[in-house]
């Protein structure tokens, strides 16, 4: 009995080792959620959005009404040369305020206000770009990866095939020329692996880099991706945004609309300059000893300082200049970012007219690959035939490739320039 249920034991825990998943790939969301966590540019961005935060809150102090409080000591003579009887200590208490109305009627936390959305809205561009970054080294190790296995398969089959010419070429048939040619070809294959296995190892260290982790080739398998063949470039817009024209919902042009509204705000605060500050107050004499000082005094001033109008004049228009330089500059950025959004899309759409050529370039290789092997069983072509005719099978898989890997960079371009629309 106990050797059965021992039997019965091994089988389940056989069933349970060999059946069980395997461990998890990491997936392109895990790459993501680690990128940002652990990015040091984020955490600095982080910091001045707290550092903006603080410092609306200083210039919202700053409009408050400034009130301050005073006592002032000191001993007096009073009377002329001869007579000193007059003398003694005189007690001044006093309270006096203070308030800056070019900064009230300019309403100047405003400007400091704006810069926390800008520095909130460089946050976000700057996540969308470490995004972007990491991203496109996904895919292109996830390329590399199918490129690998597809590589080693045909490394295998050249192989085989070399076996057999020299197999042949053993029992007396001249295939010397025919058995360079085709280590030749192995060869070249060799390098191309030599060199795709530096380049996984370089996409490996950058995405481990921004990750701040150690992952290894192994822990990343064959994971699906965009298909290229999906949808048109021309359909990544929102419905309302269809146009490529309306980008003033993307998060670059909304930067730039911050910066023109910015150097507006400047120049705008810059007119309340000439006013004047206003100060008043209040101030009690204790044992005024002097009879022409009076007890009890009440006042309030205007300070304005003529003299340096020339130099607010300036400072008008130095930001006056800059609020014009701005909106001239936020047009010439609108510009570039359609001209880069067209490009892509140009790009992309180009890309997947070759993906799918490429898809009946694969397909046609495979039929003469397989009307090839029937030939050679035939005995009509030689071992040399059938890899050049595999050579043209390996260049179109490679093709496809290169295609994917370039789509896969182009789209998350264009997903990070059209962030925002919606």
């Amino acid at each position: 009995m106990k050797k059965r249920e021992l039997k019965i034991s091994l089988i389940f825990f056989a069933i349970f080792f060999f059946c069980s998943d395997p461990a998890a790939a990491v997936t392109l969301k895990e790459c993501q959620v680690l990128a940002l966590r652990n990015s040091k540019l984020l955490e600095s961005y982080d910091n001045l959005i707290q550092s903006s935060i603080y410092s609306h809150r200083k210039d919202k102090l700053a409009v408050l009404p400034q009130l301050s409080v005073f006592y002032q000591p000191d001993y007096a003579w009073f009377g002329d040369q001869v007579d000193f009887a007059r003398q003694g200590w005189r007690h001044k208490l006093g309270t006096t305020i203070s308030m800056d109305v070019p900064k009230i009627l300019a309403d100047y936390p405003q400007l400091s206000n704006l810069e926390i959305e800008k520095s909130t809205l460089i946050r976000k561009i700057a996540e969308s770009e470490v995004l972007q970054n990491l991203t496109q080294n996904y895919y292109k190790l996830y390329v590399l990866l199918k490129k690998k296995v597809y590589y080693a398969k045909a490394e295998s089959f050249i192989g085989r095939h070399i076996k057999d010419i020299e197999s042949l070429h053993a029992k007396g048939v001249d295939l010397k020329l025919d058995l360079i040619r085709a280590r030749m070809q192995l060869n070249s294959l060799n390098i191309s692996i030599s060199n795709l296995n530096q380049e996984i190892t370089n996409a490996l260290n950058s995405l481990n880099s921004m990750m701040n982790t150690g992952y290894k080739e192994s822990d990343f398998t064959m994971t699906d991706a965009p298909d290229p063949t999906a949808n048109k470039a021309g359909q990544v817009f929102p419905e309302g945004n269809a146009s490529r024209g309306n980008l003033g919902g993307s998060d670059l042009s909304k930067m730039d609309e911050l910066d023109l509204k910015i150097a507006e705000e400047k120049y705008r605060q810059s007119k309340y300059s000439y006013l004047p500050s206003l100060q008043g107050g209040f101030e009690y004499n204790a044992h005024t000893l002097d009879p022409a000082v009076e007890r009890f005094r009440t006042f309030i001033e205007l300070d304005l300082n003529v003299f340096d109008f020339g130099q607010k004049s300036n400072d008008e228009k130095i930001l006056k200049f800059s609020y014009e330089s701005q909106k001239k500059l936020s047009a010439e950025n609108q510009k570039k970012l359609k001209f880069r959004i067209d490009q892509l899309i140009t790009g992309i759409n180009n890309l997947q007219i070759i993906y799918e050529n490429s898809l009946d370039n694969i397909s046609n290789a495979e039929k003469a690959l397989n009307t090839a092997k029937e030939y050679y069983q035939q005995g009509k072509i030689k071992e040399t035939d059938i890899l050049s005719i595999f050579s043209e099978y390996l260049g179109a898989q490679d093709q496809s490739y290169d295609t994917v890997s370039d789509f896969l960079s182009k789209k998350a371009e264009l997903d990070t320039l059209i962030k925002g629309l919606e």
